[in-house]
């Protein structure tokens, strides 16, 4: 079996199944009703009014991106977190190894797979995220900037839930440990720095100074954020523009090219060490395996 034919199965499989057409269907629908349900809200909108169409927008598109990266973040993991011990289970994995796919292919084969679900709940919502230019306030550029953030998170979580896939025996461990391991991701940096930076007092850190004179927007973000998610979408916001840039040997990168940067080496990371732990079982098995006893057969002529 080849690469190409690994994942042609996989797939097929995937696409197969009736869960998958319905997840993307319950997804697109559950964000348009969230952005219909924002849209009725400010229905009443008028000339006079305080919030003009392109607050609107930009209200519009913060709430659908934040939405979206959540659910990224939560069903992601699923995709991915059984591709491996899951072959185990059904005791398939060690024929796997003997065909002539190589462990790089195999790894390869199910992370593209994997992802490939996940890429088409992103691609599904990009309709949805052209409604806000009919109201304005966000530009086309903060739109793709939000996709790039989007896909490298995906891609980051994939690779690491299919590292614990192959590391964890159990499917249900290893989906248990994605799904900690991501949600520690997101929200352990925030707490930590909410926590030396104002002692834990929210109030206090978004105090009267006001928001762009909170830590957050200091000349140079902390680096307890510099691989946050949501750090890196709101930089993709129009607040965003007022946030500092990380330097590196006096390079100055915006949070979210950074972020995606850090993804992209750790997901090269995870992927080899993946591929590592695949290749490492293979001689051990071979040379642990017990050969069958020989059967006596004095005893059975005598008897």
């Amino acid at each position: 079996m080849t690469f190409v034919a690994l994942l042609i199965k996989e797939l097929r499989l995937r696409m197969r199944r009736e869960r998958t057409i319905w997840l993307i269907v319950l997804y697109i629908l559950f964000m348009g009703l969230i952005g219909w349900f924002f849209i009725t809200r400010f229905s009443n909108f008028n000339g006079s009014g305080n919030i003009t169409l392109n607050d609107i927008g930009t209200y519009l598109y913060m709430l659908l991106s934040t939405v979206q990266l959540f659910l990224i973040i939560f069903i992601t993991p699923a995709f991915t977190a059984t591709a491996v011990n899951g072959e185990k289970e059904r005791q398939t994995f060690d024929l796997l190894l003997c065909s002539r796919i190589s462990a790089f292919s195999l790894i390869g084969g199910k992370l593209v797979a994997g992802l490939v679900n996940a890429l088409l709940l992103i691609a599904a919502s990009i309709p949805l995220f052209s409604l806000v230019f009919f109201f304005g306030g966000i530009t086309p550029f903060q739109i793709v900037s939000a996709l790039l953030v989007f896909i490298s998170t995906t891609l980051i979580i994939g690779t690491f839930s299919l590292f614990c896939s192959t590391l964890l025996k159990r499917p249900a461990v290893s989906t248990s440990v994605a799904y900690m391991a991501s949600v520690l991701w997101m929200f352990m940096p925030l707490i930590l720095f909410t926590t030396i930076y104002s002692s834990g007092n929210l109030f206090q850190f978004f105090s009267s100074t006001g928001l762009s004179q909170s830590p957050l927007f200091s000349s140079e973000p902390s680096p307890l954020l510099l691989w946050n998610p949501l750090l890196a979408l709101v930089n993709t916001y129009p607040i965003g523009n007022a946030m500092g840039k990380y330097v590196f040997h006096g390079l100055r990168l915006n949070p979210w090219i950074a972020y995606i940067i850090l993804n992209l080496i750790s997901s090269a990371l995870f992927f080899l060490l993946s591929v590592s732990i695949i290749r490492l079982p293979t001689p051990i098995r071979l040379l642990g395996r017990k050969r069958p006893a020989p059967q006596n057969t004095s005893s059975a002529h005598a008897s």
